[in-house]
């Protein structure tokens, strides 16, 4: 079973994450729909954003426009059925804890002969709280058991996992160039040897477990949220002072690029493995889909501003895979410095936090571990080495944030929720008809044609990789 050793005590970041956790109960350590708005914006502003630029540019501000505002709102869908799953999931663990201690002899469990009015008085009137309400933290690999057996679990950790390879990769390779830009050496010498530096310093912390992050997760959130409003402002001030590209050179459409450009935004958009984290300290639960829809909205707006001031300013050519690299040579030194070493600061530190969280998919995954020697260490080197080996090939960060979200990023953030809606529903549907008149936390998309436009969404970015 995989622990969840990367989260904060009450700062999760989007990319930690556990396998089976469950039974995690926050009442002494709950937070506001504000607090909760502000962990989401967190988790969903990583690393992905600096390679949006860049590729927006190249692809086209109409292609842009069209990717940002689709992939964001079929995220939002795929978030509101993670919650809803979430909430069923803590509804039928709780009425088969009811049933074992005898209270009572219905719940979901029940047979279907029973009438439609005694299980609905049974689950409103006896089980409290409210049946469908969240107060256990159930991880996706969990919801993955629970509702898709024990193929639809291994599944969801091999590409949890392929995930996680390539979110260390792209770390290993945005560090590595950043250091390289900053020190401006030769490219053959200086960016293998950051790469190796990076991980000799970094690794050894990789074979530790990390409890309690919160100074660590706070430290990068106030570093995040800092450069990204400094490159939005001093972006804008150049444009005011006349620096902005022509409108006729400016790209409106290339499909190429528009296809590499779909599998970037999923990874950008991406949060659905950490909403049970999220959620499940907030103390009003009722503003759940509130907090969501409204981060939702702020992240798509603040990834428009970012990448469409840096589309005006500078021609597709001169925008580097990495935005933060462009203010480089700024002439306000300090400035300069802090936004080129900015992902240095920020993935260095979340680096460990990653590959142990991957340590442990990769045990619950291989039960073999727990027969074999040093087991921790082993599966760390299996989690660690490969990418190294595939930041040592690729340097390009825009295409391994374009891999990763476009086949293990689908998986996690279209997938794996909509089949979980789709099999938690059938199983509702028939223990409790009425289901939907007592699920408070239920998705505003019932229908299952949303579910099905989902994985058609997730088929399509999909094709158009590989074809």
């Amino acid at each position: 079973m995989a622990t969840n050793s990367g989260y904060g005590s009450l700062i999760p970041d989007r990319t930690l994450m556990s396998g089976k956790s469950f039974d995690v109960h926050y009442a002494s350590s709950s937070y506001s729909a504000t607090v909760a708005t502000i962990f989401l914006f967190n988790l969903l502003v990583g690393v992905g954003i600096l390679a949006l630029p860049s590729a927006i540019a190249k692809a086209g501000i109409f292609a842009g426009v069209l990717c940002l505002i689709t992939v964001s709102f079929m995220a939002f869908i795929s978030v509101t059925f993670m919650i809803e799953v979430l909430a069923t999931a803590n509804a039928w663990r709780r009425t088969k804890s009811v049933c074992r201690k005898g209270s009572v002899k219905g719940g979901l469990l029940q047979n279907e002969s029973m009438e439609e009015k005694s299980q609905i008085k049974v689950k409103t009137d006896v089980i409290s709280p409210p049946l469908f309400e969240i107060e256990e933290k159930f991880e996706m690999g969990y919801l993955s058991e629970m509702f898709l057996g024990s193929v639809g679990s291994t599944f969801f950790y091999a590409v949890l996992c392929l995930y996680l390879y390539g979110d260390l990769a792209i770390y290993a390779v945005s560090v590595a160039t950043t250091l390289e830009q900053a020190v401006g050496a030769s490219h053959q010498i200086s960016y293998y040897s950051f790469l190796w530096g990076f991980i000799m310093f970094i690794g050894p912390f990789c074979f530790f477990n990390f409890q309690k992050t919160t100074y660590l997760q706070m430290f990068t959130m106030v570093m995040r949220n800092s450069a990204m409003v400094l490159m939005i402002v001093l972006t804008l001030l150049d444009i005011a002072n006349g620096h902005r590209v022509p409108t006729d050179q400016l790209i409106l459409w290339d499909t190429d690029k528009a296809k590499e450009l779909l599998g970037m935004a999923v990874f950008a958009f991406m949060c659905h493995h950490s909403v049970p984290s999220i959620i499940l300290p907030l103390a009003d639960k009722r503003k759940t889909l509130q907090v969501v829809l409204v981060d939702y909205v702020i992240v798509l707006l603040y990834c428009g501003i970012i990448v469409f001031s840096a589309v005006l300013n500078k021609p597709a050519s001169a925008i580097l895979p990495l935005y933060t690299l462009n203010f480089s040579d700024h002439s306000v030194t300090v400035l300069a410095k802090f936004l080129s070493l900015y992902p240095v600061f920020t993935l260095s530190s979340n680096f460990p936090l990653i590959c142990i969280t991957l340590r442990n998919n990769l045990m619950a995954l291989f039960p073999v571990s727990k027969s074999l020697i040093f087991s921790q260490q082993i599966f760390t080197l299996v989690a660690l080495m490969p990418p190294v080996v595939i930041a040592v090939f690729t340097h390009d960060v825009g295409q391994l944030v374009a891999l990763t979200g476009s086949f293990a990023g689908l998986a996690i953030m279209f997938v794996t929720p909509g089949l979980l809606a789709l099999y938690s529903r059938n199983r509702l549907d028939k223990s409790v008809p009425h289901w939907r008149q007592m699920h408070h936390h239920k998705s505003p998309f019932q229908s299952n044609a949303w579910v099905y436009l989902t994985l058609a969404f997730a088929a399509f970015v999909l094709m158009t990789r590989i074809l």
